[in-house]
Parts: structure tokens; C-alpha cells; sequence
């Protein structure tokens, strides 16, 4: 099975976002939105501050962003419009990671997945 297409941002990227904000060409928020769009899809596992939730919503109700909510064990993501089949492939990875977690933790054995 393919895993995420990037899972965490790139090196120059980052660098190049950070260059932007301390030029003043790009706010803090713009910048958090633009990292979204370049990662393609970012999985929300733990808690968001809320200064940042709030950009990413708004950029949301743009339509520079789109959002799916935490659904069972599948996280909330927010990710760039036009990869949404990679939203959902990540959420489904993270939700069989998770699953795989809680019964190896159990210590009950199980079939594996169907697509491995």
C-alpha cells in the first residue's frame, strides 16, 4: 500500500515560509494555510491552537482549503481542494494504525487488512 504523499513538509519549504513571514510578505496565518497546501493534507491528531484553527477554517470558507471531520478513528484533516483522495487515503492509513495499535495492544490476534 502507497503511504501519505508528504508527510511532513519539506526542508526548503519550511525555510522558504519562514524567509517569507520575516519579510513581512506573508502573516503567520497566511503562512500556516500555505503550509496545508503545499503538505497536500494535514491530519490533525492532537489539539490545534486556536489562532490557527481559525485561519484554517477561514481559509477553508475561501475555498483555499477543505476540511472533513474526525469520523470513529479516522482524524480530522484539513487539505488542498484538489487532493481530497489523499485526505481520505491518509485518514484511512491513520485509522488502521490506530486499529493495528489498540488490539496488538489487547493482545488478540486478528485477520490483517484486506488491501496488504
Amino acid at each position: 500500500m502507497w503511504g501519505p504523499v508528504v508527510t511532513r513538509l519539506q526542508q526548503n519549504d519550511w525555510e522558504r515560509l519562514v524567509d517569507r513571514v520575516q519579510r513581512g510578505e506573508l502573516t503567520v496565518d497566511q503562512a500556516n494555510v500555505e503550509k496545508v497546501r503545499m503538505m497536500r493534507v494535514q491530519l490533525v491528531t492532537n489539539r490545534l491552537p486556536a489562532s490557527v484553527r481559525r485561519a484554517l477554517r477561514e481559509a477553508v470558507k475561501r475555498g483555499e482549503l477543505a476540511h472533513m471531520r474526525k469520523d470513529g478513528h479516522k482524524p480530522e484533516a484539513f487539505y488542498h481542494p484538489d487532493f481530497e483522495h489523499l485526505a481520505h487515503a491518509d485518514r484511512a492509513a491513520y485509522e488502521r494504525s490506530v486499529i493495528r495499535a489498540l488490539v496488538s495492544a489487547s493482545g488478540v490476534f486478528v485477520r490483517p487488512f484486506e488491501d496488504e
